[in-house]
């Protein structure tokens, strides 16, 4: 999946296939995480929120989503 950088003090980028609903965020750290069955509404909130950290933390890992930890 393409993932495209953002600008934000943890994350270091963003991808998403509105196919398959899979969202993949990466970390600054190294970190990479999968997350599955979010709709196209969310990607694009993320994307325009100036706290997307908070925002991962608080809607998307709270959302019931699955989840799969692909790296670190």
């Amino acid at each position: 999946m393409l993932r495209r950088p953002i600008r934000s003090t943890s994350l270091k980028a963003v991808g998403y296939d509105p196919a398959t609903q899979t969202l993949e965020i990466e970390y600054r750290h190294g970190g990479l995480v999968r997350y599955t069955g979010v709709p196209e509404e969310l990607h694009q909130a993320l994307l325009r929120v100036p706290g997307k950290a908070l925002f991962i933390e608080q809607v998307v890992e709270r959302g019931g989503f699955g989840r799969e930890q692909l790296r670190g």
